[in-house]
């Protein structure tokens, strides 16, 4: 979970200080007490991944050893079905973890899988097989560290199926024919308090033969409800979203926000309770405001007891788009 989403729950002020001709001015930052903040998922076919870690100051150094210090380890977190079946989540570290749960890790954190094994942080899952998300399914979550004890709930959704999705070029400069958008058709059911989130990985090869994107990416402003869609048939595109800590090429030009004919493209379309919902719609809205000094960032909707921060259970339905002009 990115730095930047936990200073939005403190509801943290930024300091300002104007030097002008008579005086400066100087605005005090309210100290808030350190809370636990839980990124904790669960999809169908896939085990619980739980991600714990602490808020910081907003002026915390940003350094490797610090966002190490901003993750818990120690803690005991059990995930119990509908069903009454309890699974205690295994510790895993990230200097021991394979590359797949790697790259999981680093889905949850919205940090590169590279920066996550350097500051070997510690996740839970389950390394049982059997344990698995069921589409329909309950899950109570329970956490114990540090003293504390955090608690919530979710449910996985039935996944909502895209109809179809597509690439198409945008048009935004004269002559250009090689940058464009994820576009997609979506059939929502008539029923209302449908909740969705869209992520995607480009899964073709820079010349070193790393894949273009570590993992699934979701854009700000993704998250969407069928609020004014219940039961109709439209068209949607979406930006190619940013790899946060990366310092990537293309995420510092002219194709930020596209993605480029000759990409692969890996859709992962998520369908989400409300509850759900409101967490990522207020968290991409804290993000995109701020950036801006002059705005108070929105209080993320968290969803657990005792703590901040989301337990989700996500019906996923799955695509692929070849990006060709």
């Amino acid at each position: 979970m990115g730095k930047t989403w936990q200073y939005g729950l403190l509801g943290s002020l930024l300091v300002v200080a104007f030097t002008g001709c008579e005086k400066d001015i100087t605005v005090d930052l309210p100290v808030y007490p350190e809370q636990l903040v839980v990124e904790g998922t669960i999809e169908q076919g896939r085990p619980p991944l739980v991600i714990l870690t602490r808020t910081q100051p907003f002026f915390s150094p940003t350094n490797l050893s610090a966002i190490a210090n901003m993750f818990v380890g120690g803690a005991t977190v059990t995930v119990t079905t509908g069903s009454g079946e309890t699974w205690v989540l295994d510790q895993l570290c990230s200097n021991l973890l394979d590359s797949a749960t790697l790259v999981l890790a680093a889905e949850g954190t919205g940090l590169n899988p590279a920066l996550l094994a350097a500051a070997n942080i510690c996740i839970y899952t389950s390394l049982n097989p059997a344990r698995t998300g069921v589409v329909g399914e309950h899950y109570r979550l329970d956490i114990s560290a540090e003293g504390k004890t955090l608690t919530s709930t979710t449910t996985i959704p039935h996944p909502v199926p895209l109809d179809s999705a597509w690439f198409k070029l945008a048009h935004t400069r004269p002559g250009d024919d090689s940058l464009g958008f994820a576009w997609a058709r979506l059939t929502d059911p008539d029923t209302m308090g449908n909740g969705y989130r869209w992520y995607a990985q480009r899964i073709n090869h820079r010349p070193n033969g790393q894949r273009k994107d570590p993992y699934y990416i979701s854009p700000i402003g993704s998250t969407f409800n069928d609020k004014y869609i219940n039961g109709l048939t439209f068209d949607f595109n979406t930006p190619r979203g940013q790899l946060f800590y990366a310092g990537r090429t293309e995420d510092n030009n002219a194709e930020r926000g596209y993605f480029k004919v000759g990409d692969t493209i890996a859709v992962k379309f998520a369908s989400i309770s409300r509850r759900e919902f409101d967490f990522y719609k207020s968290y991409d809205e804290n993000v995109a405001s701020i950036g801006d000094i002059f705005s108070t960032p929105a209080n993320v909707k968290s969803n657990i007891t005792g703590g901040l921060g989301i337990w989700a259970g996500r019906g996923v339905f799955l695509d692929t788009i070849v990006c060709r002009p």
